[in-house]
């Protein structure tokens, strides 16, 4: 797979993950979701701090987009313990996660000549 094309799809993830965990977090409801904007602002407003980096695919901004993956799988494999009926969607954004941090490995990595 190519740099650009692992980059491009790291930024579909990014923008994927920062809709699905504000869609989650606030306007679904319970059991399947929280229903609290206040919560779900508080977690996803980070997640737009690199956002401008990411979709300009800058590799310093997609890296630290991956810090910010990180606490946001953390959220997904807490729920995914701890709230049963909230496994799908918490499911869904340990997914998400996961596959941006798979593109970011792989659009980021050196090559070795």
């Amino acid at each position: 797979m190519k740099e650009t094309l692992a980059r491009r799809l790291a930024r579909a993830a990014w923008l994927a993950l920062i809709a699905w965990q504000f869609t989650w977090l606030a306007l679904l409801p319970e059991p399947l979701g929280k229903a609290r904007l206040g919560f779900a602002l508080v977690v996803t407003v980070p997640l737009l701090i690199p956002l401008r980096g990411i979709i300009a695919l800058r590799p310093r901004s997609l890296i630290w987009g991956g810090y910010l993956a990180l606490f946001a799988g953390m959220l997904g494999i807490m729920e995914l313990w701890a709230a049963p009926a909230e496994r799908p969607a918490a499911g869904l954004q340990l997914f998400l996660c996961v596959l941006y941090l798979v593109f970011l490995a792989v659009g980021t990595r050196r090559r070795r000549d």
